[in-house]
């Protein structure tokens, strides 16, 4: 096989791939979060959540809190405390 064809075949290969919705490692195929906590925040320290859907790239939802002096901390979306407070900030859409 020349060299143009096995280029060919690599590139289709690689638009089928995704074109599937096979995520390509590296790319999209990891979580932001390798570890949460439950751990009570002070909302007057934080700047805002970040919310991230389960997808492809993620088997589970995450919710990065950013906060005022630059920290992140990932934390679990089932902890009461941050259902509360992201239903106190839905009215404000700072959550997202």
């Amino acid at each position: 096989m020349n060299r143009a064809a096995t280029v060919t075949m690599v590139i289709l290969l690689l638009f089928a791939i995704t074109a599937q919705g096979i995520p390509v490692p590296g790319i999209h195929g990891r979580c932001k979060c390798i570890q949460s906590t439950s751990r009570i925040i002070n909302p007057k320290y934080m700047k805002s959540m970040k919310y991230i859907p389960r997808g492809s790239h993620c088997v589970t939802s995450e919710i990065i809190v950013i906060m005022k002096n630059g920290n992140k901390f990932c934390v679990n979306p089932d902890a009461k405390w941050v259902k509360i407070i992201i239903k106190a900030k839905k009215g404000t859409r700072r959550y997202i």
